[in-house]
């Protein structure tokens, strides 16, 4: 018989994420990532003309900066810009839809794996109100998309145990998945390789097992050939093993120790491999610091609130709870779920940047299946005791959760945009809406490239016709990490030198307060300061100033 009380709560759960994912989306995050312009604009591009802002038709990877990011999401993304027209709301509707798939998707998952039905509707709720999914969950991340195939990939395989034909299901989202996010490519084979390990003794019975290899051939084929073809460049920088020692550093390890930086023995007590292996180890262990997950979180203020880690306070307690639970509880699936969290960091160990909770979002899954445990086996407890104690002791659970829920809806809807909209980009709407107009009046005018990637923001922003710009677009890509766009019409996008622009006739800036200072334009009548715009915590963003 059907528990219909159990889906009824399964519903206000799912309506309760798309509630905390859809509030007030178009203006928290306060502005556009660089990337989300940029998903955005190719959606645009590829919906107008079926190439990308470049003029690639149909991409497997978008060129984009010259980081060649998977295309997936800006074809998700796609009929949503038809609808909604060329906004952030249809540039994060797709994240928002992927980020409440992933709840039911959490609530089948566990629910398969271990048949509890009280677990599955915790791990749901806890997934809908982890700090760590909404913070990637609400923007435009290609992170958040492919956690959703993951979740719904693994869901798949393990049904496709008993009636093989899912399995055929599961490497296609598992495919869909490395189309979808760089870190993919890591941690989709490694979690493949794991769960036919785990589960292999079912896994050889399966006839459909060669179609499965076949289909994940197929996508490893397609990623091959993007790297065969030069669009590299982002993975080759992002890395860790592309920052070594400095020679400086060497030199006075072989001063102290008298020892010929080529010898054998230097080798063998200093050589490049102890710095990996020292920096490897420190960079895993900092995804399970508590200091990471419940104090500081993230060092990117765009992946974090203030004051408060990757997760909340209450977790520390449930997640050794439920880690006892399922070591008791034991097989393969709770071998799945160690694994799963024992893999998630390695994309993030992997890359450039110390700290990324980003690249290592799948951890969130199997940290939100620890909580649900805990909770569960808590509640579980309490519930056993006899008197009012027991009525005290939910009382206390519930209180605990829901001041912590409500201390990060503070930190994250009314302190968060405030306080971050520096590293959200803030201002380039309100500088830049209606420039495609206002062009026409200056002989030329110049952006400053001073908060980054200034060019896609101008088109995204005016909507820029997509086979125009293909017609004119040229990568400036000094270095092997990201480029920009220097010139689109007659606006330049660079650093403003006040002391050479100053001599430029009908031109309009569009700068920082450092590169147009007051005491350079306010005393000169042939300078005209046409309007400020401040971040939301006061401090300046822009200044816009026309010489005359």
């Amino acid at each position: 018989m059907v528990d219909w009380k159990k889906y009824y709560l399964l519903g206000l759960i799912l309506i309760l994420a798309a509630a905390l994912r859809l509030w007030n989306l178009p203006n928290n995050p306060p502005g556009l990532t660089w990337d989300e312009a940029s998903l955005g604009y190719n959606a645009y591009s590829l919906l107008q003309t079926g190439r990308d802002e470049y003029g690639t038709f149909l991409p497997i990877n978008l060129k984009s900066f010259g980081d060649y990011k998977p295309a997936l999401y800006a074809y998700v993304d796609v009929p949503f810009v038809a609808l909604f027209g060329l906004s952030e709301l249809a540039v994060r509707l797709p994240s928002v839809i992927f980020g409440v798939f992933g709840v039911l998707g959490v609530f089948l998952l566990v629910n398969a794996l271990f048949k509890n039905k009280r677990l599955s509707l915790l791990s749901a709720f806890f997934l809908a109100i982890s700090p760590w999914h909404l913070q990637f969950s609400r923007p435009a991340f290609e992170a958040n998309m492919a956690l959703t195939f993951n979740i719904f990939a693994i869901y798949l395989f393990y049904k496709g145990l008993q009636k093989g034909r899912f399995l055929i299901f599961s490497a296609i989202i598992f495919g869909l998945s490395l189309l979808t996010y760089q870190a993919s490519k890591l941690f989709i084979p490694l979690l493949v390789v794991g769960l036919v390990l785990i589960f292999w003794k079912k896994v050889e019975k399966s006839k459909f097992v060669i179609y499965c290899l076949a289909i994940l051939v197929i996508f490893f084929l397609m990623i091959g050939f993007t790297f065969l073809s030069g669009q590299t460049s982002r993975l080759s920088t992002q890395n860790f093993f592309a920052y070594q020692r400095s020679q400086d550093d060497i030199s006075t390890i072989s001063r102290e120790d008298g020892m010929d930086t080529g010898s054998a023995q230097f080798q063998i007590l200093h050589g490049e491999w102890w710095a990996y292996v020292r920096g490897l180890t420190e960079r895993y262990l900092i995804y399970f610091s508590p200091k990471m997950l419940f104090i500081d979180g993230d060092y990117s203020q765009r992946h974090k609130v203030p004051d408060l880690g990757a997760l909340y306070y209450f977790s520390v307690i449930l997640i050794p709870l439920g880690l006892v639970y399922f070591l008791r509880r034991g097989g393969s699936e709770t071998k799945l779920l160690l694994f799963w969290l024992f893999i998630s960091p390695m994309p993030a160990v992997l890359s450039r940047d110390l700290i990324s909770t980003l690249r290592a979002l799948n951890m969130v899954i199997p940290l939100t299946m620890l909580e649900a445990a805990g909770c569960f086996w808590m509640v579980t407890k309490i519930r056993g005791i006899k008197g009012g104690w027991k009525y005290l002791g939910i009382l206390v659970v519930t209180l605990t959760v829901a001041l912590n829920f409500f201390i990060y809806l503070d930190r994250y809807f009314i302190h968060a945009p405030k306080e971050y909209s520096k590293y959200w980009l803030y201002g380039y709407k309100q500088v830049l809406v209606g420039l495609e107009t206002a062009k026409f009046n200056y002989q030329k005018v110049v952006i400053s490239d001073n908060l980054g990637q200034p060019y896609i923001f101008y088109l995204f922003y005016n909507k820029y016709p997509p086979d125009k710009f293909q017609k004119q677009a040229v990568l400036d890509q000094p270095t092997i990490d990201v480029g920009t766009i220097r010139k689109i019409d007659n606006i330049e996008f660079r650093h403003i030198y006040w002391p050479v622009d100053r001599g430029e006739k009908r031109t309009l800036y569009l700068g920082s307060l450092e590169e147009l200072p007051d005491k350079d334009i306010l005393p000169f009548p042939e300078f005209k300061i046409l309007e400020d715009i401040n971040f939301l915590n006061g401090e300046r963003a822009f200044r816009i100033v026309e010489t005359k």
